[in-house]
């Protein structure tokens, strides 16, 4: 368990930090020194697959992949409010241990310096298993019902799982925020800040990749974590926006599990397989990476079109490179900034909205330097 109480001059440097990109060098690409795909033994492949697992564990680390603020943020955003009390005490629990989140945190770590400077004290505890588990969640919002939170969030892994817990916490007294991609609307949950679009995203994607791909032809779908609501939705979207397209047939759709070294092991064998694959969909952070990367090494990158989500750093340099056709970049850190704000104000009793969304883009290769910079810093500009 990696476990983190903030505190008030813990959240200062970090402010500092934010203001020069919240963090400025990259991972190196796995990829280096692989042989392509189509040439790779059984043993070079599980070689390259344990490569990319190292360097994801040593970037998430040693902090290369911490991400801040972009232009998506909400510039017009209230922050006058005077909280009553000089203290509070959250505890947010998320899907997993995954570079995505560092953006999110960017922003709570933001609206932590502000309240700082208000002379507010924000301690808050950050927590995400190894891997998606929907019983670990249960049982972390479990435990944080008796230990003294003023409030828990939660970026839900399955609702269906997840909801009952919430009630739980709230029968005890404690209000509950939801937060980031997913929420859960039939339970007695605060509010809820995030992206409240995710079909409309996998839409986004799907519609770009298709007439990219001139409406013919063959695609794949990788499709990330059975039952996490936000891969759920994407991946209809994807469906029923190529449902719209008759001459183009989806020949594979696997589950990645959001690990790099999976897509990479997925998408080689579709390489392989369909040999005139013409597009791959990717409905979460980790898969375009995967999917780029076993591209690429196959010396295949634009002639597939390839469409995945958001921010990583290894994603926006293959849109650069033009492997990547389209990133789907969601509004990160206001899920993290407009969080501390809205659970300060609920447990002050204060109202606020019940739903606030955040919103998403989609990214293309002329703006891929920019983004780069916003999030990485001009170090990582390079992709060094």
């Amino acid at each position: 368990m990696h476990k983190k109480m903030v505190t008030v001059l813990t959240a200062v440097i970090l402010t500092m930090s934010l203001l020069s990109g919240c963090g400025s060098s990259s991972a190196q690409d796995a990829s280096s020194g692989a042989a392509e795909a189509e040439d790779s033994t059984p043993a070079e492949t599980e070689a390259k697959a344990a490569e990319t697992e190292a360097a994801d564990a040593s970037a998430a680390k040693a902090g290369d992949s911490a991400t801040g603020k972009t232009d998506l943020a909400d510039t017009s955003f209230d922050t006058g409010y005077q909280p009553k009390e000089n203290s509070y005490k959250i505890y947010c629990t998320y899907k997993n241990i995954h570079s995505w989140y560092d953006a999110i945190k960017c922003g709570i770590d933001a609206a932590v310096s502000d309240m700082a400077e208000k002379g507010v004290t924000v301690d808050y505890e950050w927590y995400g298993p190894a891997e998606p588990d929907a019983v670990d969640q249960v049982n972390s919002i479990e435990t944080a019902i008796g230990q003294g939170w003023d409030l828990i969030a939660v970026d839900v892994n399955q609702p269906e799982t997840t909801g009952k817990a919430i009630d739980q916490a709230v029968d005890a007294g404690i209000p509950v925020a939801t937060f980031a991609s997913s929420d859960v609307a039939d339970c007695n949950r605060s509010f809820f800040v995030g992206n409240t679009d995710n079909y409309g995203d996998g839409c986004a994607l799907a519609e770009a990749v298709c007439e990219k791909m001139d409406g013919e032809g063959q695609i794949a779908i990788l499709s990330g974590t059975m039952g996490a609501a936000s891969h759920e939705e994407r991946l209809q979207g994807f469906k029923d926006t190529i449902a719209k397209y008759p001459d183009i047939e989806i020949v594979d759709e696997q589950r990645d599990n959001d690990a790099v070294e999976k897509a990479i092991s997925i998408t080689e064998s579709w390489l392989q397989a369909y040999p005139d694959l013409k597009g791959i969909l990717c409905n979460n952070m980790s898969n375009p990476v995967g999917a780029c990367q076993a591209v690429s090494d196959a010396g295949k990158s634009g002639r597939i079109v390839i469409g995945g989500m958001d921010h990583d750093l290894r994603t926006l340099n293959y849109l650069k490179d033009g492997t990547l056709y389209v990133a789907q970049v969601q509004n990160c850190y206001d899920m993290g900034y407009k969080l501390i704000y809205n659970a300060i104000k609920t447990i002050d009793g204060e109202q606020v909205e019940e739903s606030t969304d955040v919103g998403s883009t989609s990214v293309y290769a002329a703006d891929a330097d920019k983004y780069i910079q916003m999030l990485y810093g001009d170090e990582s500009a390079d992709g060094e």
